[in-house]
């Protein structure tokens, strides 16, 4: 293993890649080894690597496409949720900005009636 290699050996991305192509090379070895062991079974096709037949191929090729639809479908419902989350925050930003105002007319209202009230007291007081 080479320095370089060595040096980004903690990377995930790295470190899963070169397991998968271990992986798949172990695969493709044991397959030459044992070609009658994987007529019996129905093999499952979960990478690239694992096709070995046009029947594997389409069948790769078809989940490969419904996934992608899904994904796609997937990323426009996303889409749409965050596009009525922004809206929602954008309505609620609105409404705080009137209610804090609403709140400062009502607070300004309250401290003149004090006042008023302060002042007619001590004209009472004064009076009487």
């Amino acid at each position: 293993m080479s320095s370089i290699e060595k040096g980004i050996i903690h990377d995930h991305i790295y470190s899963s890649n070169s397991k998968r192509e271990k992986d798949c090379n172990q695969l493709k070895i044991s397959s030459n080894k044992n070609d009658n062991s994987f007529e019996n079974h129905r093999r499952t096709i979960r990478k690239k690597c694992d096709i070995q037949t046009d029947e594997d191929r389409e069948e790769y090729f078809r989940r490969r496409t419904l996934n992608n639809t899904s994904c796609r479908v997937s990323r426009i419902h996303r889409r749409s949720k965050l596009e009525i989350t922004m809206k929602k925050c954008m309505e609620y930003e609105d409404l705080n900005a009137k209610l804090i105002a609403q709140t400062s007319l009502i607070t300004q209202v309250i401290d003149l009636l004090k006042e008023h009230l302060r002042t007619s007291i001590s004209n009472n007081l004064q009076q009487n």
